[in-house]
């Protein structure tokens, strides 16, 4: 530490040391406390030392440890602060323009760092706070657009508002940050200065939106300390594994970044090590996979990065499917790539291609069947080929040649006989043009290239429900590609034949498109579905952070094209099955390299980690600890004095044995608090009881613990369960298995937990322990709870339905009642190992608030509890605990005639 870190706030108070030299003069001439020596004279006689001290000065060490004293009294009156963070020189409000924007989720632990470091410093200046976002949310039906800015605000309100911010998966918008600005005229009058939290990339309206508020108020950028950007721009299949692109900034020197592909539940399948070349923008990075395990990758992410725009996640179109050609047992390879050359250029990127007879493709459970003309074989394998579509299986025809004839079998539409040449030379029409995809279709969206035309095409019967399975039609409304479905299986029909001679759409790059659509259809998951989804719902989505979650409410179905993501639609995987779509938000990003053009006069700076501390509290700590020195010191020296007084040293010896106990006493109450303290292991181990975690906050501590107790009480008296005293832990220090439940009040400003609490709640989950957290506010903020159970292997959370065994374990309930009546959250998919009991249940429900017996603290109780409200409470309290110690039982004895049934038989 140097002294050049040292400033302060109200340097005038150091005036204060010149009166040291009077103190010191004081204190020397005061004279010492005269001797008290008990009468008779011989014995004062005895007393008497040869060695005389001037009775008229104080002893050298009191004189220095005085004036110690006073030194630290004035210095701490003058406010030294370590590090001060001279973000902003004017007096007035501090305006904060956030940048949480995708960019800023890699690099957002310094973006909170700088905030606290904000916070701080107004909350010694005495400064108000805005804050204003530059990242829109969803807001109203169906549209989007900036939060409102916030303001002004005190240091504290500011700390609580921006505990709870998070950085979101799609683009900032400078250009509404702009006119949301402009429209707060009141709140640009009282600004002093603006401190931009920035990641410094260039974006539309960004340099323009800086000259506007340096009308306002002078700016300071305060950026990361590393200027590092990368995104997934693109992640594609290859015959040999995967091929990946990234986008990057530019750097003098080369990076490595390491690739994670992910499996279910997130398992590491493959982890990849490339380098990025100096001075390049883009990298493309091929890994060589088998097939097996490339089709088990469901995210592909850059390890150490986190962020929406670093994972991509790849959907059913993903895998490969196993393709048969059916040809004839006498085709030679020659024939095969001459007359299939179009087919496989299409199909082999995306497929695993077989050509062989219909009886082999079928032995061999292939996903999809292609005939290219008549089926060859279909006479034997007719009930095999029906019973394989039945179950499932997709069959794609095309047209045959001029001189055959495809039958009348498997099509899903039927076929004028005798009328398939319209285009040729004895007619007098002209090739026909493609139509926009109707929104039926599965290749909805797919832009269609004008120079594509049709010559010939199997023209089909006129029918009710002809538009309904068409997916392409030409110019004249007849249509191109039609489909039905065929039990649980789908047939498919090109009215062209797949080689050039009827058109040129196999030439084409839409022919390639066409075929990346139509093979997830043959999922085999999803062969139950009677239609095509053509607005797709959402089914997990991204956060800022690149982690997914389920998706809530305001999340709209997703319809093809695909768009840059949105608040109504963020980066996830849309829709089920053969038809998930994932909307990644890498293919979307503008250019990386380039770094946003400031304004002369915006002062940068760096984000660093040093905080700026008040070194007053210190100084009077010092003050007051070399004052207890100089006490004990006079009352030592009282007590030598007296030592031949037994009575007197009887009494000094209990004083001082008074003032260790008490200051003993002291040191324990502020160690152990005394609402929470955790039971030993062998009472905690004897004597079953409920925890809560404590917080740290004194008052919502208070309440768990008056809460825990109050349902501890409740349960002793309507059920057979005596539980002990709850305890209050602390995951970093107790052993949490002797506890079947753990409440868990979250906080402002909570910090996520260590490495080692963290590997006790895993084990303590994995081993079946159940955890209710509580936000007390009636929000669910799946972004928060994210931020603490970081590092937490805890599953997808889904909404408890209401015949969920919580509600009917011991009390019949529809509702998690506490002190409000939100719905709670709990595993969406429990693991059967634990008997399918939930092991996280989330709530804001304010539980402890109304477990609270009435007859409990008056200065605890919420006013806004009616009576009945509590009870209903309390039941849920009592069902929760039986959920707890008792699991899925109840569940079980639902199905019990059902059950007894099956024993009958």
């Amino acid at each position: 530490m140097s002294l050049s870190a040292i400033t302060f706030l109200y340097p005038a108070m150091l005036a204060g040391l010149m009166v040291l030299p009077i103190v010191w003069l004081l204190i020397r001439s005061a004279p010492r406390a005269p001797k008290q020596i008990r009468f008779p004279a011989a014995r004062l006689l005895r007393g008497l030392k040869s060695a005389r001290r001037d009775v008229q000065r104080a002893p050298i060490w009191q004189t220095i440890l005085r004036c110690l004293i006073l030194t630290l009294l004035i210095i701490a009156a003058a406010r030294p602060v370590m590090n001060r963070n001279e973000f902003a020189q004017n007096d007035g409000a501090i305006l904060i323009v956030l940048d949480n924007g995708w960019s800023s989720a890699s690099d957002w632990s310094q973006y909170r760092s700088a905030l606290d470091q904000i916070i701080n410093k107004a909350r010694f200046d005495l400064q108000s706070i805005y804050i204003a976002q530059a990242a829109p949310e969803a807001a109203g039906a169906s549209t989007w657009n900036l939060p409102d800015i916030v303001g002004p605000l005190s240091p504290p309100a500011a700390e609580n508002i921006v505990s709870r911010l998070q950085p979101r998966p799609w683009p900032s918008d400078y250009l509404a940050l702009s006119d949301l600005i402009s429209e707060q005229q009141e709140m640009n009058n009282t600004i002093g200065s603006v401190l931009w939290l920035s990641d410094q990339m260039a974006l539309p309206g960004k340099s323009k939106l800086a000259d506007e508020l340096l009308e306002i108020a002078p700016i300071t950028v305060i950026a990361p300390a590393t200027n590092d950007r990368i995104a997934l721009r693109s992640l594609m299949r290859t015959r040999t594994g995967l091929v990946t692109t990234l986008a990057h900034n530019k750097s003098d020197t080369a990076r490595s970044v390491t690739l994670l592909a992910r499996g279910e539940r997130g398992s590491v399948l493959l982890r990849h090590t490339a380098e990025i070349a100096p001075d390049s923008t883009e990298t493309e990075i091929s890994v060589l996979l088998p097939s097996d395990i490339a089709n088990a990758i469901q995210t592909v992410g850059i390890e150490g990065r986190e962020s929406a725009a670093t994972v991509f996640q790849t959907g059913a179109r993903w895998q490969q499917r196993r393709v048969g050609v059916i040809v004839s047992s006498g085709d030679s390879p020659a024939v095969l790539s001459d007359r299939y050359f179009f087919l496989d250029r299409a199909l082999s990127p995306y497929a695993d291609v077989t050509y062989q007879p219909l009886g082999k493709l079928l032995a061999g459970k292939v996903d999809v069947l292609v005939a290219t003309g008549p089926i060859s074989g279909l006479g034997s394998q007719y009930k095999n080929l029906e019973k394989w579509i039945s179950n499932g299986g997709m069959l794609v025809r095309f047209a045959g040649d001029s001189s055959t004839d495809i039958g009348t079998d498997f099509l899903p539409v039927a076929l004028r006989l005798g009328n398939r040449d319209f285009g040729g030379s004895m007619s007098w029409e002209k090739p026909k043009k493609m139509v926009d995809f109707p929104e039926n279709s599965p290749f909805f969206g797919i832009p269609i290239p004008s120079e594509i035309t049709i010559n010939r095409q199997l023209l089909a019967e006129p029918d009710p429900d002809i538009l309904g399975n068409t997916w392409a039609r030409l110019t004249d409304g007849t249509p191109l590609i039609t489909s039905t479905q065929y039990n649980a299986g789908r047939l498919v029909l090109f009215h062209v034949t797949p080689w050039a001679d009827w058109s040129n759409l196999p030439m084409s790059g839409l022919f390639v498109e066409l075929w990346q659509r139509i093979l997830p259809l043959a999922s085999p998951s999803s062969g139950n579905r009677s239609e095509l989804q053509t607005s797709l719902p959402p089914q997990s989505i991204l956060d800022g952070f690149g982690r997914a979650h389920q998706p809530d409410d305001m999340i709209l179905p997703l319809r093809a094209p695909l768009t840059t993501p949105t608040p109504r639609h963020p980066p996830g995987i849309y829709g089920e099955n053969g038809q998930a779509v994932a909307l990644n938000l890498g293919p979307f990003v503008g250019p990386l390299a380039d770094d946003v053009m400031w304004p002369s006069r915006v002062d940068q700076r760096k984000i660093t980690d040093q905080d700026q501390i008040d070194l007053a509290a210190l100084c009077l700590l010092a003050a007051l600890v070399l004052l207890l020195i100089d006490a004990l010191i006079l009352l030592a020296l009282h007590h030598l004095s007296l030592r031949r007084n037994r009575r007197s040293n009887a009494v000094t010896s209990t004083l001082m044995a008074l003032v260790i106990v008490g200051a003993s006493g002291g040191a324990a109450l502020l160690a152990f608090p005394a609402n929470g303290i955790a039971a030993e292991i062998e009472e905690a181990a004897l004597s079953p009881r409920l925890a809560y975690f404590e917080t740290g906050v004194a008052p919502v501590d208070r309440l768990s613990q008056a809460g825990m107790a109050g349902l501890t009480e409740i349960l002793r008296r309507r059920s057979a369960a005596d539980l002990s005293r709850a305890d209050g832990i602390n995951p970093e220090t107790d052993e949490l298995s002797f506890y079947p439940l753990i409440y868990w009040p979250l906080v402002d400003g909570q910090k996520p937990f260590s490495e080692l609490a963290r590997a006790r709640l895993n084990k303590y989950l994995e081993n079946g322990g159940m955890i209710l957290i509580d936000s007390r506010d009636r929000e669910v903020e799946p972004a928060r709870l994210r931020r603490l159970l970081a590092g937490l292997e805890i599953p997808i959370l889904d909404r408890a339905p209401s015949d969920h065994i919580v509600f009917r374990s011991f009390y019949l309930l529809d509702q998690a009642y506490g002190r409000f009546a939100e719905p709670i959250w709990l595993d969406a998919r429990p693991d059967r190992r634990l008997d399918g009991v939930a092991s996280v249940l989330f709530g804001g429900n304010d539980w402890a608030s109304a477990w609270m017996l009435p007859e409990g603290r008056e200065d605890m109780r919420a006013e806004d509890i009616s009576p009945r409200q509590r009870e209903m409470a309390f039941r849920f309290g009592v069902n929760l605990v039986m959920y707890a110690l008792t699991g899925s039982y109840k569940g079980d004895q639902v199905h019990l005639p059902a059950i007894l049934e099956r024993l009958g038989r």
